[in-house]
Parts: structure tokens; C-alpha cells; sequence
């Protein structure tokens, strides 16, 4: 899968700008500030209907512009072509039209046009708490597999509903006992979606991670969840009472982590920036590969700003990385041009290369 043309309105910095891409690799240089990651966040929004920074829409609409509007002309896999946009006009909500035709449901788009975005944000996904790495896997999952954000949505609408009930004192056990029956079905599915996600993305991971780092190091991850799936209704049961004191719900996948270690120990206090980076960025690659072996589509490749805080052994591995696999049509940013060029050195493919500046793009070569 690929897109071909996008069109963008008063998105964030980015006033006008209208730009056809190459297939292959497309390139953006600029400082900082200059429009290079609003670029990348734009085409994530047409996949996914939100910011990857989760900025409301009201922070990603151009201040004091009335409106904003994003299309996307993409060349799918099967052949066929697909015309998706997405307005918003405060204080309406905003609208995803695909082929000219209002698309009522938002979550029903997930998973049509894949892609995967590895950014500076990527840090928190070991420093911060694990509901970024909870984010992680539901992402990923959610663009594969249609039924599990069905129960990603239906076990959260229960989990709001027993949390309110606890809170108001509510014990009857024949209304919790409905309530805990959606979130068993529902969070079972979750948790043993996860389970099989970890399994298979694990050995992916560990190839990339070799192949950046250079393999001197012992990187993994592992799926912790608070319960397994087949001792949730039983644990839902033993804790309403500790649950009713505390207010809310203690045990099931909205309380699950991914562990993430190096050499066997916790990466958040002994990874270094260049191995967190190097963790994060092979993480990225690991969820490209699997997508593309889930679904059978190609996803876009979103690389924002990755050659930061990486010694010179591993930008090279990542140029190699790039230019040598089968990763489909690719965007990358970077604040100068040394990296950037390296790479369209070592490729034959098609490329494209812009500059940002002040939200508009502006062409400085490219291969056709």
C-alpha cells in the first residue's frame, strides 16, 4: 500500500500544502519547528483519525483558522485506489469520508490504511507507565484485527460501568454480576490477543534490535498481565469488596504491562539513551514486519526524527536497514541532510526529497 497524493488545510503549522510522493522512500529536511513531523502526523491522521502525539483535535486545527482538512489519494494493494479525507470545523465533530461518502463510524477506518510511526514520543513507551505500553500493543492489534478493538470498546464501556457503580456503593450482585460478564468475554479476548502478539512479534524484535545495535547486546519482552484470562471472573468476584473501598477496578488488562529488558535487566533504569532509542526504534521495525505478515498489505513507515542520540555505528546500521529491506513506501525526517544523503547513496529505489519551512514543502531532488 502506498499514498500517492495528499492535500492539507490549516493542519497544525501547515496553511496549504499539496504534495505527490515517491513509492518508495521520501525524505524531509528542515529545522526544527519548520513543519517536518506535522507532515508525518498528517498522513497518520488519515489512518488512524487522530494526532500520534494524541493532541484533542482542537490542538492540531491551525490557530484561529475556522477549519481544517486532510485528503489522502492512496494505491492499495489489491490494485484498487481509495480517496479518504477527514474535516473538522469546530464545534462539529469531525468527518471521515472515504471515496466522497461519509463514513460513519471512525473505528470501523482502523486497519484499512496500516501504518506504523516511530517518533521522539516513542521514549515514554519505556520511561513512562504502562498504559503507554498498553497503547502500544492496542494499536498495533487494532489495525490487524477488527474484533479485537470491538473488545478493546466494549470491555471499556463495561470497565466505566462497574467503576461508576463501585464508586456509588452499588454491591447488588445481580448488576455486577452482568457488568463482570462483558468484562470476562471482552477482556479475555484481550488478553490472550496480546499473549499471541508478544509471542510473534518477539522474534522480529530481537532481529532488528541485532541489526541496529550490532548484536552485542540481549534485548526482550515479555506480556504480563495483572490476571490470565481464564482467572478474570474469578478474580473480578474476590476483589469486589477491596474494589468498592478503593473505587475502581483493580484486576484485568486495562492494569497489564509489557516488561522490557536488556540482558535481563529493566531497561528504564539501566538502558542508556542510545539503547532506549535503539529498543524503541527496533520495537517500530518488529511492528512493520508483523503487520505486514498479519494482514498480507504493506503498511506505510512513518521514521520521524530516528537518527537522534545514536552513535555513528548504529545511524549506519540503520541506513543499511532502510535502504536493504523490503519496507514498502517510507518517510523520514531529519534535522540535516548528512544522514539523509547517505541513505539515497546506498539506494537504487525511487526517492523523494523535501524541505520544510514554516509548514510548506518545497522539492530538492529526487528519483523517479
Amino acid at each position: 500500500m502506498r499514498i500517492d497524493r495528499i492535500s492539507i488545510v490549516n493542519f497544525k503549522n501547515i496553511a496549504e500544502a499539496s504534495l505527490q510522493f515517491s513509492p518508495s522512500i521520501n525524505c524531509v529536511v528542515g529545522a526544527n519547528g519548520m513543519g517536518k513531523s506535522n507532515l508525518l502526523e498528517a498522513i497518520y491522521y488519515l489512518s488512524m483519525t487522530r494526532s500520534f502525539l494524541r493532541l484533542p483535535d482542537s490542538e492540531v486545527l491551525m490557530h484561529d483558522a475556522p477549519s481544517m482538512l486532510i485528503k489522502g489519494e492512496y494505491s492499495l494493494d489489491s490494485g484498487s485506489e481509495e480517496q479518504v479525507s477527514i474535516g473538522y470545523e469546530p464545534p462539529r465533530r469531525k468527518v471521515l469520508r472515504k471515496g466522497g461518502k461519509e463514513h460513519k463510524r471512525m473505528s470501523e477506518h482502523i486497519g484499512t490504511l496500516p501504518l506504523v510511526v516511530a517518533s521522539p514520543a516513542d521514549a515514554f513507551l519505556i520511561t513512562g507507565a504502562p498504559e503507554e505500553r498498553r497503547r502500544l500493543m492496542d494499536a498495533a492489534i487494532s489495525q490487524a484485527d477488527g474484533a479485537y478493538l470491538r473488545h478493546l470498546l466494549i470491555y471499556n464501556r463495561a470497565l466505566t460501568q462497574r467503576n461508576a457503580s463501585l464508586k456509588a456503593g452499588i454491591t447488588d450482585p445481580i448488576l455486577l454480576d452482568g457488568i463482570e460478564s462483558q468484562l470476562v468475554a471482552a477482556g479475555s479476548a484481550i488478553i490472550e490477543a496480546r499473549q499471541r502478539f508478544t509471542r510473534t512479534m518477539a522474534e522480529p524484535f530481537i532481529h532488528f534490535y541485532a541489526c541496529v545495535s550490532g548484536g552485542a547486546e540481549q534485548p526482550a519482552l515479555s506480556y504480563r498481565p495483572s490476571r490470565e484470562a481464564d482467572k478474570l471472573a474469578a478474580s473480578l468476584a474476590e476483589t469486589r469488596m477491596r474494589d468498592s473501598i478503593v473505587g475502581h477496578t483493580t484486576v484485568g488488562p486495562h492494569r497489564d504491562d509489557l516488561e522490557l529488558t536488556l540482558s535481563g535487566y529493566d531497561l528504564r533504569r539501566l538502558g542508556s539513551q542510545g539503547q532506549m532509542k535503539t529498543y524503541t526504534i527496533a520495537l517500530r521495525l518488529a511492528l512493520h514486519r508483523w503487520m505486514r505478515e498479519c494482514t498480507s498489505v504493506t503498511p506505510l513507515l512513518l521514521l520521524d526524527d530516528i537518527f537522534d542520540k545514536l552513535d555513528a555505528a548504529r545511524v549506519s546500521n540503520i541506513l543499511e536497514l532502510v535502504s536493504a529491506e523490503q519496507l514498502g513506501q517510507t518517510f523520514i525526517t531529519d534535522t540535516g541532510r548528512e544522514h539523509i544523503d547517505s541513505l539515497l547513496r546506498q539506494t537504487s529505489a525511487p526517492y523523494l526529497l523535501l524541505e520544510a519551512r514554516n509548514g510548506a514543502y518545497s522539492t530538492l531532488s529526487q528519483r523517479p
